[in-house]
């Protein structure tokens, strides 16, 4: 609300100095704002519009910028496009081809001259049965190892049976002199041979001990065999291990006569395998660094579409601005209604002027207004800027009141006649700028309140501004007045 009454309230130290505070930089941009409102300048739509244009040139600009840097740095190099280098790849493929079938024929030489081809069949023949050997010797032990297990549970269970054997002999085969029972004596010829002494009943034959006696007879054979199996496994193990030995050998002489074939082709033809080496390892750098500039090509061609995309956007975008500001003829009408308005009002002031004629115009940019191609702050004296803001700040009321546009109807002039003088000239200023004021009010009556404040007014106006005056101050009845407080009586005694 307090930047809407800055169009309002012109004070004494501002009337003949400022428009509205224009000297105070963020009194100056709500002053901007708040005209752009009043008379329609602004557009949420096109403001929201700006916002983002604003933004598409950011990204455009970062692009820009992106696109230069990588133009540089191509620049540098010896590719300027991707057909130059897809072609240096697809030439630096063939090359590395070439020198993989040379390297390959080199190869197929050495095998050539120096029969390498019947040597390696014979290595890898010798190594094949080496590692069968090998193979064969690992079973083999582990056979051993379950036989010898083996060997170990059937000893371990005829021991077991020999002693359930000897155990059952001992707890049947007993002689008694008494009777277990009465402990009466017993004599071993009171009964036969086939019948017990001691129960007088006829033995029955014990077949446990039979069966016993059959399985130690099958576990000892059992026995026997798996000695003799241990025996064969031991025997055919110390042969596969004389094979794997003499296969190891073997090996280790075909590898070192392999080897020093091989070794004797590489250092007769040393400088040309470093030479194939190293134009190898060039070419597969050289290869990676093409493939590096592509992708960075393609970055470009990409970053390429990205601005063409922005540039759509912005020019979609200043176009809706474009159709959007067709709609401000409207503003213009009203600032051309300001301009007549305060044309009018400072010619009833009979403001002073070169023989170019007086004019008024409203800058578009800071909304300040310039008599006769002068700005404001290069008017000749503190006399003419107050008649300047008198007519500006009286005209914006007006023209408001009479387009319905929002600016309220309230308008404070302070010290109208501070800088002015007495006597001829000076004095009629001061009378036309009442009798503006009065015509003005009469015009428009309660739709616009105009409240001057001024210390000395025309005296021969006394009469007209009786009328209208609200309010009287001299210097025993002020603005801020003090209630008179009475004092009680003092007496003596009492505080």
């Amino acid at each position: 609300m307090s930047d809407w009454l800055g169009y309002c309230i012109v004070t004494g130290d501002e009337i003949d100095a400022q428009v509205f505070g224009h000297h105070h930089p963020f009194r100056d941009q709500k002053r901007r704002w708040v005209f752009e409102l009043a008379y329609g300048l602004y557009d949420a739509e096109v403001a929201k519009l700006a916002a983002a244009l604003k933004s598409v040139e950011i990204k455009i600009g970062a692009l820009d910028r992106e696109e230069e840097l990588q133009k540089k740095f191509l620049a540098e190099t010896p590719f300027s496009s991707s057909e130059a280098l897809v072609r240096r790849i697809a030439e630096i493929d063939s090359a590395l081809a070439e020198n993989a079938t040379q390297s390959v024929d080199g190869v197929a030489g050495v095998i050539a001259t120096f029969d390498v081809g019947k040597l390696r069949e014979d290595l890898l023949l010798s190594r094949a049965k080496t590692r069968q050997a090998a193979d064969e010797i690992r079973k083999n032990e582990g056979q051993l190892k379950d036989l010898t297990d083996l060997l170990g549970q059937l000893k371990s269970q005829f021991s077991r049976l020999t002693r359930a054997i000897i155990s059952d002999e001992w707890l049947v085969d007993f002689d008694f002199v008494v009777c277990p029972r009465c402990g009466s004596d017993v004599e071993p010829a009171r009964a036969t041979d086939e019948c017990c002494y001691l129960c007088l009943q006829t033995p029955s034959s014990s077949s446990s001990r039979e069966a016993f006696l059959a399985e130690q007879d099958r576990i000892v054979t059992q026995i026997q065999e798996t000695e003799s199996v241990i025996a064969s496994r031991r025997e055919s193990l110390s042969s596969l291990r004389s094979l794997h030995a003499e296969l190891s050998e073997q090996e280790e002489i075909l590898s070192a006569q392999l080897n020093s074939r091989t070794q004797t082709f590489v250092s007769d033809r040393e400088s040309q395998i470093a030479e194939s080496a190293s134009n190898r390892a060039h070419l597969a750098a050289e290869r990676n660094k093409a493939e590096e500039y592509l992708r960075i090509l393609e970055r470009f061609q990409l970053t390429f579409s990205s601005r063409q995309e922005l540039e759509e956007q912005k020019a979609e975008i200043e176009d809706k601005i474009a159709r959007r500001e067709l709609t401000t003829s409207v503003s213009e009408a009203y600032i051309e209604l300001l301009e007549d308005r305060i044309l009018g009002y400072l010619s009833q002031l009979n403001v002073p002027h070169f023989d170019a004629g007086l004019s008024v115009t409203i800058n578009r940019k800071t909304y300040l207004p310039e008599i006769s191609g002068r700005t404001f702050d290069e008017l000749s004296s503190q006399g003419l800027k107050t008649l300047v803001n008198v007519a500006h700040s009286l005209a914006h009321h007006t023209v408001a009141i009479d387009n319905n546009l929002p600016m309220p109807g309230l308008l404070v002039l302070d010290g109208l006649s501070a800088n002015a003088g007495r006597r001829g000239f000076d004095e009629d200023r001061i009378r036309d700028m009442y009798q503006l004021l009065i015509s003005v009010s009469e015009e428009y009556g309660d739709r616009l309140q105009i409240i001057a404040v001024d210390n000395d007014p025309p005296a021969d106006l006394w009469g007209d501004l009786s009328s209208m005056e609200v309010l009287h101050l001299t210097q025993e009845d002020k603005l801020i007045r003090f209630p008179s407080v009475a004092v009680p009586n003092q007496t003596e005694g009492t505080e």
